[in-house]
């Protein structure tokens, strides 16, 4: 049997106020033709299909025109469950109409486990091909009640019972499965302890199930075959001697993701035995770059850029420079004139000068020791090194500012 897993799609996402529906139009596209020569049996797609909970039209008909272009190809069976950004109310409401065509979605968990058991048998309800433990992403107050006073360490420990609990309640549904020699196969949409988080969000620890840390390889049975995982955008296995996957997003959703490939993953089952596990890169349609370095550097890589490219390429720039270069947008923008490309994000990042002369506040301690100006002199030397002129200029409307707010505050 041929399995293929994705997961975070994050349809509806921003990107700088800008949005991605051709992206993940062109995505959605090629993920059905590959699906259809590849002979893909069971979809999973393991939480994250929206970013939002109410995503918009567009992000909406993107999912359900996906599915409908599924029918009646070899992927005879979907599985679908919501992940911490998804609206389980949403993904939910049409759940019967898709059952008719093969489609499972499991947003909520209900009190019956055997409501989060799939049997996968194809669309002529035949021999059965494997079954999946469908969990989605579980909210705190799905798997547990509140206790009044707890402490962060108390909530942590109680979230962590109660989600092995609740996979522990699903072996317990799978265990009649386990005698029939078919995939035993089990979702998740969490951090799982092992998982390697994006850079940029390793200082965002959310007080949430999908946010912690809380889940160790080992609160998965060993009696499940495969452990489809989302919520971490990188791809990934969590366990070298486990087959706990990640399977990342379909594009990448910040300037965060462009050191790693989009990819999904494709599983090949003998019976219970996975014969055959491969990465599949996704192609793109635009392209993310990131330039950092010196202005002459910006500059060269600006007019060397790739003009061939189906969508416009969108770019982050940090400009390393000893001063503040008041009309670098304006420069840049010349550059980039005419060509396929949009810079998105532009920052400039002060390199040390050493003819900036700190000496003179090394001795102090405080806030308390410096008066308006020389703090204002102070962030200003942060800033890069500003012109005499410039600086004077700075100094005169700081203090017209200055004097405005200590009239104020008489009055």
């Amino acid at each position: 049997m041929k399995v293929l897993h994705t997961a975070d799609w994050h349809l509806g996402k921003k990107f700088s106020h800008r949005d991605r529906e051709q992206e993940h139009h062109a995505v959605l596209h090629w993920l059905v033709q590959y699906i259809i020569t590849e002979k893909i049996e069971l979809l999973i797609v393991a939480g994250d299909i929206f970013d939002t909970d109410n995503p918009p039209n567009y992000a909406r008909k993107l999912y359900f025109n996906f599915l409908k272009q599924l029918v009646n190809t070899c992927c005879e069976d979907i599985v679908i469950v919501a992940g911490n950004h998804d609206s389980a109310n949403m993904l939910d409401a049409p759940k019967e109409l898709l059952k008719m065509l093969n489609v499972h979605v499991v947003g909520h968990i209900s009190e019956d486990r055997a409501a989060q058991i799939i049997e996968i048998r194809g669309k002529e309800e035949g021999t059965l091909k494997a079954v999946v433990g469908a969990v989605p992403y579980l909210r705190d107050k799905d798997i547990r009640k509140s206790i009044s006073g707890e402490t962060y360490e108390e909530r942590v420990e109680n979230l962590r019972s109660g989600i092995q609990q609740h996979y522990q309640e699903i072996e317990t549904a799978l265990k009649p499965y386990q005698r029939k020699n078919i995939p035993v196969i089990v979702t998740g949409h969490l951090y799982a302890a092992g998982g390697d988080r994006v850079e940029e969000r390793k200082n965002t620890i959310h007080l949430g199930i999908g946010g912690l840390g809380i889940i160790k390889a080992e609160s998965f049975s060993e009696d499940f075959d495969y452990v489809a995982l989302g919520h971490l955008h990188r791809p990934q296995r969590i366990d070298k001697n486990r087959p706990i996957w990640y399977s990342g997003t379909l594009i990448p959703l910040d300037f965060s993701e462009l050191n790693y490939d989009q990819v999904v993953l494709t599983i090949e089952f003998e019976a219970k035995t996975i014969v055959k596990h491969q990465s599949v890169k996704v192609p793109l349609k635009r392209k993310i770059r990131t330039y950092k370095g010196t202005l002459e550097y910006i500059k060269e890589k600006l007019s060397n850029i790739e003009d061939e490219v189906e969508l416009d390429t969108w770019l982050k720039i940090i400009v390393e420079t000893t001063h503040y270069l008041p009309d670098l947008s304006n420069d840049l923008d010349e550059i980039i004139q005419g060509k396929p490309v949009e810079i998105i994000k532009l920052e400039q990042s002060k390199t040390q000068d050493t003819s900036i002369d700190n000496t003179a506040y090394q001795n102090l301690q405080s806030l308390q020791d410096l008066k308006e100006i020389e703090v204002f002199r102070m962030c200003a030397q942060q800033k890069g090194q500003i012109e005499t002129e410039q600086l004077g200029e700075l100094e005169s409307s700081f203090k017209e500012l200055l004097g405005w707010m200590q009239e104020r505050d008489v009055e």
